[in-house]
């Protein structure tokens, strides 16, 4: 498992432009900006380790991805509308979480450092965004299936009698 000081260590080496706003023992939070297709994208990284790993799942452990600014722009008319490839969260509706890896490929674990993984993978995912903005067609890739039916796919398959 990568600690929390080992994060910090590898995003100020890699992605110097992000800051640190919140920083405790289990936790930290950057804010920076990407703009891999010229326009600016204020991003907020969020990263938690679970203070007992017992009965956690990937989904409780991974980095948590939202874009502040500007805004992440509603197409219900548009193919994966209306924001395609995100996590709405009840507390933070206006900021979805963005969907960045499939937990149960396991493309992600929590010995991987954010700084070689999200952060790149956040860019690609604002690369593809804006892209389904202009052409209203998701051509990023990936699947995004919700909480649920990973879960369902977890589960053991029946054997025949």
């Amino acid at each position: 498992m990568t600690t929390i000081d080992e994060q910090i260590k590898a995003m100020a080496e890699r992605w110097p432009g992000f800051a640190i706003v919140d920083q405790g023992p289990s936790h930290v939070e950057w804010h920076g900006v990407l703009a891999p297709d010229k326009r600016e994208h204020l991003v907020r990284v969020k990263h938690r380790i679970p203070m007992v790993l017992e009965n956690i799942t990937l989904h409780d452990a991974q980095p948590r991805v939202q874009i502040l600014r500007p805004r992440l722009e509603r197409h219900p008319d548009y193919d994966e509308g209306p924001i395609p490839h995100v996590y709405w969260s009840s507390d933070q509706s206006a900021e979805p979480y963005l969907c960045l890896f499939s937990p149960t490929l396991r493309e992600w674990d929590i010995s991987d450092l954010i700084a070689d993984t999200t952060i790149h993978w956040t860019a690609q995912w604002l690369y593809f965004y804006e892209g389904w903005l202009v052409t209203k067609k998701w051509l990023g890739g990936g699947r995004h299936v919700t909480r649920e039916s990973e879960e369902k796919r977890l589960e053991p398959a029946a054997t025949p009698l």
